[in-house]
């Protein structure tokens, strides 16, 4: 059978098509001969390396186009090429002729003769220090974040216990005097004393509530009914709905059970039940439905009423915020929602409202 032969145009052809593609993708190739005992580097290898045109490489020389903190790599890597580990495969640091230090993704493998005995290595290189250096700019802004997130709840751990201790001895202190021996005068400034402490205690206790999600969020999640959450929040909330003749609808039929902190999910669901009645229309009773879709293969639990809604145009965060000032609400419930948010959040969900005055709330949850 006679062998193909390849003609001298289409040789040109296919050198030119990978020169074009190496230089697009910064890629250049290199080989070691055994047999000869030379090495070899092909256009754009010279190009990334910055090497003299007639630059010849010599296996000697060739740990000077690494840094020094990967020599012992580079070396391991050769012995285990030359001994028939079959790819070499990362990404490294090295150093160009004229001294300039990159980052390379370097992939490596054995040259096999016909009788698969190595007689030689032969790989690529391709630059990457541009994606590299921003990978590492990302790890240490990471770092940076994470180092300042710590150093903030250790902060808050130590201002909320302490804050505490304060507020106990007001509060003590407060008990163990007899108002009744107080004039008048003083018996409505210790009153207003009484009232200043107990707000402050709600406050701090909020606070620790605030502190205690990120420990929380890191607890094993485990398997909730829906059902079974939502009627203990209706028992807690019995006297509030009897008060407002509020109406509690739900429907879990979709999506019965989710894994969940059962602690969070309580308060989910407490604190926007209890948002729905608190802010009823005077029009109406109020009304107040859960229920759990599954759309795009991700779950949301929605809790609806037909209160008297918001004015979120171009303010919908700060439905959210620890104190905000767009309606008329009491601070605990401001407070409320955002730790909402921040619980929903720190499982890695996403949070949604949408409303509109007179017309009711919608809060869509993203598990």
């Amino acid at each position: 059978m006679k062998k193909k032969t390849v003609s001298p145009t289409q040789n040109q052809e296919e050198s030119f098509y990978y020169e074009q593609v190496a230089a697009m993708v910064g890629a250049g190739g290199w080989h070691i001969d055994f047999i000869n005992k030379k090495s070899y580097f092909d256009k754009q290898m010279k190009t990334i390396l910055k090497t003299p045109e007639h630059y010849k490489p010599s296996l000697k020389h060739a740990l000077h186009f690494f840094d020094m903190d990967y020599h012992d790599t580079v070396i391991k890597s050769f012995t285990d090429l030359s001994s028939g580990k079959p790819v070499f495969d990362e990404v490294i640091k090295m150093v160009t002729y004229t001294n300039q230090t990159f980052w390379a993704h370097a992939i490596s493998k054995p040259v096999l003769d016909k009788n698969n005995k190595i007689i030689g290595l032969k790989g690529v290189i391709v630059n990457v220090d541009q994606e590299k250096e921003r990978e590492l700019m990302l790890e240490k802004a990471i770092e940076t974040v994470e180092a300042n997130n710590s150093r903030l709840f250790t902060f808050a751990n130590y201002v909320s216990h302490n804050i505490k201790s304060h507020v106990n001895n007001l509060e003590l202190t407060s008990e163990l005097v007899d108002s009744n021996k107080l004039p008048q005068d003083q018996k409505e400034l210790f009153n207003n004393f009484k009232q200043i402490a107990a707000s402050l205690n709600g406050t701090v206790a909020r606070l620790n509530e605030v502190v205690s999600i990120q420990n929380k969020a890191s607890e094993p999640l485990k398997t909730i009914h829906l059902e079974d959450a939502f009627e203990r929040v209706r028992t807690k909330l019995q006297p509030l709905t009897e008060q407002e003749e509020a109406y509690l609808y739900s429907d879990f039929s979709e999506i019965p059970t989710i894994e969940y902190n059962p602690d969070f999910l309580n308060n989910i669901l407490y604190t926007l039940i209890k948002n729905g009645i608190i802010n009823k229309s005077p029009n109406r009773k109020p009304e107040i439905k859960a229920y759990c879709l599954e759309n795009n293969k991700k779950l949301s639990l929605i809790i609806e009423d037909n209160g008297k809604g918001y004015d979120l145009e171009g303010k919908t965060d700060q439905i959210f915020h620890m104190t905000r000032n767009f309606d008329n609400n009491d601070n605990s419930q401001s407070v409320g929602l955002f730790i909402v948010k921040n619980e929903v959040e720190a499982l890695g969900g996403k949070i949604d409202v949408t409303s509109k005055p007179g017309y009711g709330t919608k809060f869509t949850i993203t598990l």
